[in-house]
């Protein structure tokens, strides 16, 4: 079975949300942290400043403590578009990430810096079973991450590879798409 490889370039045509599942681990250090603040009964706005920014950490995506795009973010983005040509499951099976791809941004790299910098943070009134409540996650204003991976040109040619990152691109990735995440792609040549 024959491998090939390739190189693209994701470019954030507007902001993109992070939400990563971990805070839906009960056995989460994050989890137990924001369940010990959350079951308060009383709050104060020091209380609510700490939801918040556990409620970030918790939902950014990392890869060695840097943001990234996940692997599983990445096959979700190409079946996505490979769906629109009836393609998904071979798209599913054919490609394969070579890991998280590493966010690109103009910003600050430590966590402790991006969440003290606003930009990097979007705060909404969400319904969760059936009331408002306020959700805080990770934003970057603009962004590109760098996509390295292998497939099968047995089950996939290039080009059909590279449509489909371009049919997901205006659905975009992340949370609360397709108003957020969307992107454009372009191929990079192999060095």
């Amino acid at each position: 079975m024959s491998v090939e490889r390739i190189s693209l370039k994701l470019i954030g045509v507007g902001p993109m949300l992070m939400h990563s599942a971990r805070l839906a681990d009960p056995l989460d250090p994050m989890t137990k942290a924001l369940a010990a603040v959350t079951s308060k009964r009383v709050k104060t706005d020091a209380d609510y400043d700490r939801i918040a920014e556990l409620e970030w950490r918790g939902g950014m995506w990392l890869a060695e403590g840097r943001p990234c795009l996940p692997p599983h973010c990445l096959k979700a983005v190409l079946v996505e578009g490979a769906r629109r040509r009836k393609k998904g499951m071979i798209a599913k099976a054919a490609f394969l990430a070579d890991g998280p791809a590493l966010l690109e941004y103009d910003g600050p790299t430590t966590l402790s810096e991006l969440w003290a910098d606003a930009r990097f943070r979007h705060r909404e009134m969400v319904r969760v079973r059936d009331a408002l409540t306020a959700r805080t996650r990770p934003c970057f204003p603009e962004w590109s991450a760098r996509v390295d991976g292998s497939y099968l040109p047995s089950m996939i040619n290039r080009g059909e590879l590279i449509e489909f990152f371009r049919l997901a691109g205006p659905h975009g990735l992340g949370d609360r798409r397709p108003d957020y995440g969307r992107f454009r792609v372009e191929e990079i040549a192999a060095s």
